[in-house]
């Protein structure tokens, strides 16, 4: 939903914000693929197959218009040049679901009480979050890397942590300790720009205080489940909104 109105405001109304602050949007869709794919379909080889596939899919047929009507190179294709691709985050996301099935080859299942595959995601996750900390540092930025790797990361937190059992059982100094850590995520962006490290950790967060502050709500529940159609349905709205206003 945040993703919706996100798009709404930026494509149907004069106002104008820094977008940085609402990177945690998008990348909070690809982590939390991960966490699913993490959670609910680690050894599910075909299920997870037809979902990466189905969303390749989608963002190829989608892009039909594009491929067709615009120059681009191979590059642009490979990076996730978002001025030329619509729906551009599905590429990744459809990735980093293929990736997901050969993931837990690396990071074997757990034993003895998971101790040493636990240990094994932490220090995998570790790297990833290292790593793109550094492509930020040698200001080297991936659309489409930077996508795929939050999706390997959300694979790993899905996997390792029960993120709804940990915001049940937050007390009111945690949850406080939640906020101030939010705060201080948005700060940071605005200071400094995307910090990706930090929009992971802002994610999380933010997720741990909506799920302490509404719970279960069916409503919100429905609609996480129905996240990909209104993010095609409600891109191609606001699509053909903007033909008409033309």
């Amino acid at each position: 939903m945040a993703m919706v109105v996100f798009h709404l405001v930026v494509n149907l109304t004069g106002l104008k914000f820094d977008q940085n602050y609402f990177y945690w949007v998008p990348a909070g869709f690809t982590l939390f693929l991960g966490v699913i794919l993490g959670r609910f379909l680690v050894g599910k080889t075909r299920k997870t197959a037809i979902l990466g596939a189905k969303l390749l899919g989608i963002f190829l047929v989608l892009n039909v218009p594009n491929f067709i009507g615009k120059d681009y190179t191979l590059m642009q294709l490979t990076l996730g040049d978002q001025k030329v691709f619509s729906f551009e985050i599905l590429l990744p996301m459809s990735i980093a679901t293929f990736v997901s099935i050969f993931l837990w080859k690396l990071v074997p299942p757990r034993w003895a009480g998971g101790v040493r595959a636990h240990r094994a995601e932490i220090i995998f996750g570790a790297m990833l979050i290292l790593l793109l900390t550094y492509l930020h540092a040698i200001g080297f930025y991936s659309y489409n890397l930077s996508f795929l790797i939050y999706g390997i990361i959300g694979c790993l937190i899905g996997k390792s942590l029960d993120l709804d059992a940990i915001s049940g059982k937050m007390s009111a100094w945690a949850f406080l300790v939640v906020i101030l850590v939010a705060a201080t995520a948005f700060f940071v962006v605005g200071k400094v720009g995307i910090i990706e490290s930090a929009i992971l950790l802002q994610v999380l967060v933010l997720y741990l205080l909506t799920a302490k502050i509404f719970g279960k709500n069916r409503i919100l529940t429905v609609l996480g489940r129905q996240s990909l159609i209104l993010y095609v349905l409600h891109i191609v709205a606001i699509k053909g909104v903007l033909i008409l206003l033309v």
